[in-house]
């Protein structure tokens, strides 16, 4: 059961968006939230969520250089990372699994979409990140969650 998320954002409307959805879904998590990625790792120096939702355009450390540096860390390697992310290039999607990331969730647009989006990823077995990792790649090619969204 999934009781604590960071959100590493740093547009305020993403923030909000988030923020509302994942209130509606699950409002007994608490959320955590830091709008740069110089900010995420001192966080993390003290702080351990059971799932980040990592941005990858952040100022200060972007996000596939926290995914780097959470990965070498001893102490962090082990947290899920989830890339949350307008960006749907898949040399972005590919570079961010291929780091570490856990799952790559191209953000919703829509109230509905997010609501839903969470709803699956938190229902997902987290304490083995990487047998959810493993459904996203096809032939050594990842590719993003895809949360019922035609």
């Amino acid at each position: 059961m999934i009781r604590s998320v960071v959100l590493a954002e740093d547009n305020l409307e993403h923030c909000f968006f988030f923020r509302k959805c994942l209130k509606e879904v699950a409002p007994e998590v608490q959320l955590a939230e830091v709008n740069d990625g110089e900010k995420l790792m001192k966080l993390l120096e003290r702080y351990l969520p059971d799932l980040l939702f990592l941005d990858l355009s952040m100022p200060c450390k972007n996000g596939m250089e926290c995914i780097t540096e959470i990965r070498e860390n001893r102490s962090l390697n082990f947290m899920p990372i989830i890339v949350f992310s307008i960006n749907t290039k898949n040399h972005s999607i590919q570079t961010a699994y291929d780091l570490g990331a856990n799952l790559y969730v191209v953000k919703p647009e829509q109230y509905t979409d997010m609501v839903l989006c969470l709803e699956k990823v938190l229902s997902m077995d987290w304490k083995n990140p990487k047998s959810i990792t493993k459904q996203y790649a096809i032939h050594n090619s990842y590719r993003a969650f895809n949360y019922g969204i035609t």
